[in-house]
């Protein structure tokens, strides 16, 4: 319509009685001008304001094509608005016209029609000119319809206004949800990643005690379970479930090394090593531990490597 009223609710359709009363009063005076004008003389010489507006039937019809047209305009207005919130152009566009010709176009006609007939009983003139015809249709009939189809056009353009204001507000309120259920995600997944990367090996005082928070220098595995010793040698030797592949690719490759399929030392405890009869090499550490950890004589030359690395 002319004007949206700025509802809380944007789906309620807006009503086109109040909006832009003035330009449509003037609107209305300048078609009442034209249409009192066009009935009366000009002369020779177009003069106006002798044959014309010195006549006091010029400002009669002036006034009462405006009341008339007035009352054609508010009728028109008043079944746009309505039939915007009963039946809408969106729902069928030939059944909304439909009613906008038998409701609006035919009745102002109508109206017009009668008006200037009773006019023409009265004052013996033809108020709205019947028999003054433009391009072969009388002139009020262009007021009708000039007035029906452009409130109809800006109804269906409101509408679609407004279809387009829903469908971008939806789009919006959905790339928000879509936005926070992927950061949510995004966000389950980095914890995810993270408690997957030091995973929980102990829990000491009702405390989680992950992977990467112990300072571990030996891990046997010995029938799929791990025995973690720490660096505090009279701390209890943790026993954990995962396989040992899976602690060993969470840990600093250049701070322990896998000895064996069973063994994982760090570093830091290893003195040195020592040739045995068996041609295998046995670790010196700098731990109290009763076993004695074997490097096979095919692998020395890469515990070597990554032993004099540091």
């Amino acid at each position: 319509m002319e004007v949206i009223k700025n509802n809380e609710n944007t789906d309620e359709l807006c009503d086109l009685s109040d909006d832009h009363w003035k330009s449509r009063t003037i609107w209305v005076l300048i078609f009442s001008f034209f249409n009192a004008y066009i009935g009366h003389q000009i002369g020779e010489g177009w003069n106006v304001l002798k044959y014309s507006l010195a006549s006091p039937h010029f400002y009669i019809d002036f006034f009462w094509t405006f009341i008339f047209l007035s009352l054609m305009v508010y009728w028109t207005v008043q079944v746009t608005a309505y039939f915007d919130k009963k039946q809408s152009w969106k729902n069928e566009f030939l059944l909304r016209l439909l009613v906008q010709i038998l409701f609006a176009f035919l009745p102002s006609i109508l109206f017009l029609q009668v008006m200037d007939h009773l006019y023409l009983q009265m004052t013996e003139r033809s108020l709205f000119r019947i028999t003054q015809n433009i391009m072969q249709f009388p002139f009020f009939l262009w007021l009708s319809l000039i007035y029906t189809l452009f409130y109809s056009l800006i109804s269906l353009y409101t509408e679609y206004m407004l279809t387009i204001k829903s469908s971008l507000k939806f789009q919006v309120e959905k790339d928000l949800s879509d936005r926070v259920v992927f950061q949510e995600n995004e966000s389950k997944d980095l914890t995810h990643d993270i408690y997957d990367e030091n995973p929980v090996i102990t829990i000491r005082e009702g405390k989680d005690i992950r992977l990467l928070d112990l300072d571990i220098v030996l891990i046997c595995n010995n029938n799929g379970m791990n025995t973690i010793y720490e660096r505090n040698p009279n701390t209890t030797p943790i026993l954990d479930s995962h396989t040992l592949k899976y602690l060993i690719e969470r840990l600093d490759a250049n701070e322990y090394y896998q000895i064996s399929r069973w063994e994982l030392v760090a570093r830091s405890i290893v003195k040195g090593y020592e040739l045995r009869v068996d041609k295998n090499f046995k670790l010196d550490l700098d731990y109290p531990l009763e076993q004695q950890l074997i490097i096979n004589k095919d692998k020395i030359d890469d515990f070597a490597k990554w032993f004099l690395s540091k």
